[in-house]
């Protein structure tokens, strides 16, 4: 059976039928460029690791923090710069590591080094020590039987 004229005008002028064209139309896979992609991977990956690193105070949780930590400053070492930072150098001709640092260069604050090796372990070295005192203090505050308190589950 044949499709009615007035049917295919009401699915025309649906309003999910507008969207999804103007979908098609505008967002296709092939639009999205790969450096895109890794400045994103690395930015999320980041910010994951802080939001974990600030409001959780579960031990295990924070340790599994450090040995991520570890394992991207053990890859830093061996590659002599981030393992993104290379395939944003490689696909965008610039980095995250460069940015950031143009950015600080614009606000007064310089690194001695022209080395983004050593910019890099000096950030992984800050962060792992400041998730290793998060635990020490944990663990002090949990041996001597002092509470936190939970307001909301904030705390896991």
């Amino acid at each position: 059976m044949p499709i009615k004229k007035k049917h295919k005008k009401a699915i025309k002028n649906n309003i999910i039928r507008k969207i999804s064209d103007f979908i098609l139309d505008n967002f296709s896979l092939r639009n999205i460029k790969i450096n895109k992609f890794y400045m994103l991977i690395h930015s999320w990956f980041i910010g994951l690791l802080v939001f974990v690193a600030m409001f959780n105070n579960n031990v295990y949780h924070l340790i599994i923090l450090l040995i991520i930590i570890s394992l991207d400053a053990f890859s830093v070492v061996v590659l002599h710069q981030c393992p993104l930072t290379i395939l944003e150098k490689k696909y965008l001709n610039i980095s995250s590591s460069e940015l950031r640092t143009e950015l600080l260069k614009n606000m007064g604050i310089v690194y001695q080094c022209d080395h983004e090796y050593e910019k890099h372990i000096e950030i992984l070295i800050n962060s792992w020590t400041v998730i290793a005192g998060k635990c020490l203090i944990i663990l002090f505050l949990k041996t001597i039987n002092l509470k936190l308190y939970n307001y909301n589950n904030i705390y896991i």
